[in-house]
This record gives structure tokens, sequence and C-alpha cells, in this order.
């Protein structure tokens, strides 16, 4: 029994066991299944794959320093002062966000070239 499929034509390819490895290791950091990837490598010449975890970790730093800010705001709020050390504490934080971000901007130029 015939199927009638868009794309019917196969592709075999062989590959040492190390190009197999590296390519497998494309294809999952890609979170494409084999099919869609080998179709856009071929007709897109180039897969990009983005590193997120320092967007994650920049979406954590941001939460982390928003409850830190609430947390002044109320005390300042109820007529409190806030100390030096939590001043520096929030200019580090924003420092280490900046860092992240422009790590994030490098690794998008890097890839883009």
């Amino acid at each position: 029994m015939t199927i009638n499929r868009k794309r019917k034509n196969v592709f075999f390819v062989r590959t040492t066991d190390e190009e197999y490895k590296k390519i497998m290791e494309k294809v999952s950091a890609s979170k494409m299944n084999k099919n869609r990837f080998f179709i856009n490598a071929a007709l897109r010449k180039e897969i990009i794959i983005y590193d997120l975890t320092s967007i994650f970790e920049l979406s954590a730093q941001i939460s982390r320093i928003g409850n830190n800010v609430n947390q002044i705001a109320k005390k300042l709020n109820q007529g409190g002062k806030i100390s030096a050390s939590e001043i520096n504490y929030l200019y580090a934080s924003l420092e280490n966000i900046n860092n992240v971000i422009m790590e994030i901007y490098n690794d998008v130029s890097e890839k883009q070239e």
C-alpha cells in the first residue's frame, strides 16, 4: 500500500561514528526532529543554536532585584531607612545583569558573523 506523502524522496548518508555523534548533538540541541533538522541544514545552510542559559540566569537575577526593590520600597514607606549595604547589593546586582546582557550580546554577535 502506497502512502501519498509530500516528501517522498529519501537521502542516505554515510558518516563516521565521530560525525554521527556531532550531528546528533546538533539535532538534539536544535530541538528539531531529525528530518526537519536535515532539511533546514540543507536549505538554509546554517543552523544557529543559541544557548538560553544566560537568558534564564538574567531572568532570575531580575526577579531577585525586583523582590529587593519591593522590600526596600516597603521599608521606606514605613518610615525606615535603607543601609549602604542594601544599596551596594542593588548596584552589584545591576552590574551582574549588565554583564549577562553583554555576554548574550557577544554570543549572538559571534553566531551571526
